[in-house]
This record gives structure tokens, sequence and C-alpha cells, in this order.
């Protein structure tokens, strides 16, 4: 048998020897997607759109704007798959939400300079076929567009572990909590989940940085291009539908 004939060995994925973020327990699980069906569904009307462009196996990181403090729970719930967010690492110290962060298990992050253990724990869980949730504005939208500049971190993630990228919009945010309010207001939210994109296959000819760089110009297009001027919730189609 000469050499080209010989297979060629698996080359592991990045992050698949550290350990990835823990899940939460299984009752905490579906009490907290039990009360966020409540809330989301009575309280904030959201629809849920696109959702069958969430692959339901592999690593896939969901990228969306930021318009309410509410935002995982609202971006998660278009999926039966657990969504592992990247949190500001700040935010755990806030009373109440800092808790349900810890409790639904979180990868806290610094944002300007994260830490090798927070970037190793996100690849890690990418390569054992999870799902790893973004904000790429790093912090919550100040208006009802996109805060510039956006983070090139999810594009650089997702182009180097090979995960898809599902860019999610989230319209109709800052009509009902505002980053300005301490309580939200009763409203509606639509989200809508864009077709995915495989970053593996994005520019491949260019450097990381500079592929990093067009990929997030793509995401928010794609992302800001269906957010209205005016803040309201936008549908696509049939409301409700997915």
């Amino acid at each position: 048998m000469n050499d080209s004939s010989r297979e060629r060995p698996v080359r592991k994925r990045i992050g698949s020897h550290y350990p990835p973020a823990d899940l939460p327990i299984p009752v905490t699980e579906r009490l907290g997607r039990a009360v966020t069906r409540h809330v989301l569904r009575r309280f904030f009307g959201a629809d849920h759109i696109g959702t069958h462009h969430i692959p339901r196996t592999g690593p896939v990181i969901l990228v969306s704007n930021h318009p309410t403090i509410s935002d995982p729970f609202i971006v998660a719930f278009g999926t039966k798959r657990w969504v592992t967010w990247l949190a500001f690492e700040d935010a755990l110290a806030w009373p109440g939400f800092g808790d349900i962060m810890r409790l639904y298990r979180v990868i806290p992050l610094k944002i300007e300079r994260p830490r090798a253990s927070q970037i190793k724990a996100a690849y890690a869980t990418l390569a054992h076929d999870r799902v790893l949730g973004l904000f790429f504005e790093g912090e919550r939208s100040f208006t009802d567009g996109l805060n510039r500049p956006l983070k090139p971190g999810a594009a650089r993630i997702a182009i180097r572990s090979g995960a898809t990228l599902v860019p999610v919009t989230v319209s109709g945010g800052r009509r009902i909590w505002a980053r300005e309010w301490s309580y939200p207001r009763p409203g509606r939210i639509v989200v809508r989940y864009h077709p995915p994109i495989d970053a593996a296959r994005w520019r491949p000819e260019l450097p990381l940085r500079a592929r990093a760089q067009l990929l997030t110009d793509e995401l928010a297009r794609v992302i800001g291009g269906a957010l209205p001027p005016d803040g309201a919730p936008r549908f696509y189609g049939r409301p409700g539908s997915g």
C-alpha cells in the first residue's frame, strides 16, 4: 500500500480538547422554557419566523442584534436546541438577571479583552456540536438600528470552528424595552431567522482578519436590512409561521 492510499488522520475541531460550557440541569431547562413561552406569547406577543433555517444538528452560531435585555430568551425560544450565550461579564453581577444567567450557564465574556478561558469555552461548546449565541453589537442597541462598530468575534469564531452562522433580526424590541427603561411595556416582537451562512467557505482566499470583517459586514447587511427605521415589529409572510 502506497502513501497516497493511506487514510489521512481526522483533524480535531478547535476546542475539542477543552470542556464545553455546562448545560443547565433538566428541570431548570424545562421550567425556563415553560416560563419563557408564557411571557413571550402573552406579554410580548412574540412571533418567530424562519425557524427552519436553524440546523437541527452540528455546531451553530446564532448572531443577533440586541435591542432588549431579554433577547437571549427571545432568540433562543425559536429552537428546541439549547443555546449557550456569550454574555457581558459584568452583567453577572446584576441583581436578578445575573442570577438567571448563572442558572442558565452562560459563558461570561470580557468584551474588549476576552480571557483565553472564555474563548476556549466558546470553541469547545461548538466542537461538541452545540449552539452558541452572540450579539455582535457588543451591548444593547442605542437606536432602532445597529450599534457601530460591530464586533467581528462571531464571524471569526465561525470561520475558525467551521460552525454554521444563522443571522437573526429582532424587530420591535426597543418599543417594548429600550435600554433607557427600567421596566418593559406590552408590545409586539418579531424574530426572524435568516438563511444560514457557511462561514468556512466565506472568501477562503483572504487572511482571517479580512474574512471576518467582510463576513461581519454581510451579517450587518442581512440583520440590519430587516430592521425598520421606526423600530416597529416587521412581519414576513404570515405572523407566527416558522
